[in-house]
């Protein structure tokens, strides 16, 4: 599948190729200049396009209602662990700690 994805982009990045040097020997001629510059946009988009056609896809997470508690509660542990660090570790966290703690 991959193979055929990247002939595909292959493809896709050679049409673009020929529209571009399409649109800019119609932008260098100043009386086709409206048609040239459209037309090096779609030229621009099919490259994008191209790029989308080479980069993996990427894979469904499945989500319910446990796994969504469980990620949420997890992300809160982590947060407040690293903020608890860093109120170590800077001069104003130091002092709010040891207010709090009376030292």
């Amino acid at each position: 599948m991959k193979i055929l994805r990247g002939i595909g982009a292959a493809l896709v990045w050679l049409l673009a190729t020929v529209v571009m040097l399409v649109a800019a020997v119609l932008c260098i001629t100043v009386i086709l200049l409206p048609l040239g510059v459209p037309l090096m946009a779609l030229g621009l988009r099919l490259y994008g396009y191209g790029v989308q056609l080479i980069i993996p896809r990427p894979k469904p997470v499945e989500r319910g209602k446990k796994t969504g508690r469980k990620v949420r509660k997890q992300a809160g542990k982590k947060v407040r662990g690293v903020s608890d660090r860093a109120a170590k570790t800077t001069k104003h966290g130091r002092k709010r700690l040891a207010g709090v703690f009376g030292g």
